[in-house]
């Protein structure tokens, strides 16, 4: 299959100029706590949305978030190497590979107005190419999908494969939230534009906890005064693939 980067590259929504740098931000695990969840989906801008498959308000919260044009996701469980639960949806190397298509695509149909997925958990199956090139498989033939690869382990093969097999991927830069204090969250934040202004384009996780939703209540309003735009993954991955096509022009 060709890979991501030899797919079309569509125009961005927001600006088409991409020597400006770009943020995205995700929410992971939504679909559990309906007040939070709301209040997450209320937030300013153009911020995705990864929810958990089978939660019992994700049909109303991705609803919700795909009315007010914010795109959605699913959080998809993935085997780690600590052997935690899961919870209903999750991939197991110890799984045939039908039961694997069937849970794979039930989860997929639980989520309305899915756009892409990315990984929760997942650091025992990300290290497999055998596994991720079945799961990359099975997405690119039924459904059209790109990829985010959270990068719980740094020995992660998921987004080479992914690419290998022709989705649009691109990977976890910061984690915003893994310490819940609002220090640490603001300096996340400083470290997620650092790396856009140097790099072009940044993409953070952050989970939908009652300090990090009042930390980025206040801090988007200013992002646009930083010189950074927030735009969806999929437009993210767009824009570094731009970057990419123009950067190689200027070195030929």
């Amino acid at each position: 299959m060709a890979q991501a980067d030899d797919l079309p590259v569509t125009t961005p929504r927001s600006n088409q100029n991409i020597n400006m740098p770009a943020i995205s931000i995700i929410i992971d695990d939504m679909g559990y706590r309906l007040k939070t969840g709301q209040r997450a989906i209320n937030l300013p801008g153009a911020i995705t949305y990864s929810f958990l498959p089978h939660a019992p308000h994700v049909k109303q919260l991705s609803k919700n978030a795909h009315e007010q044009n914010k795109e959605v996701m699913l959080h998809l469980p993935m085997e780690s190497e600590a052997g935690k639960r899961l919870g209903p949806g999750g991939l197991t190397e110890c799984m045939s590979e039908k039961k694997f298509s069937e849970v794979l695509q039930t989860s997929i149909s639980s989520v309305p107005h899915v756009s892409g997925f990315n990984n929760h958990m997942g650091s025992r199956l990300t290290r497999s190419p055998l596994w991720m090139k079945k799961l990359m498989q099975q997405v690119a033939l039924k459904n059209s999908l790109f990829f985010v690869d959270s990068r719980t382990t740094s020995d992660s093969v998921a987004m080479s494969v992914a690419k290998r097999e022709g989705l649009n991927s691109i990977q976890r830069d910061i984690f915003i939230d893994h310490e819940a204090s609002k220090g640490f969250i603001q300096k996340q934040l400083r470290k997620l534009i650092s790396k856009a202004q140097k790099n072009g384009t940044a993409l953070a996780i952050a989970h939908p906890k009652k300090i990090t939703l009042s930390e980025l209540e206040q801090w988007l309003p200013m992002l646009e005064s930083k010189g950074v735009k927030l735009v969806p993954v999929s437009e993210l991955i767009t824009l570094q693939q731009q970057r990419k096509i123009a950067l190689w022009k200027k070195i030929k």
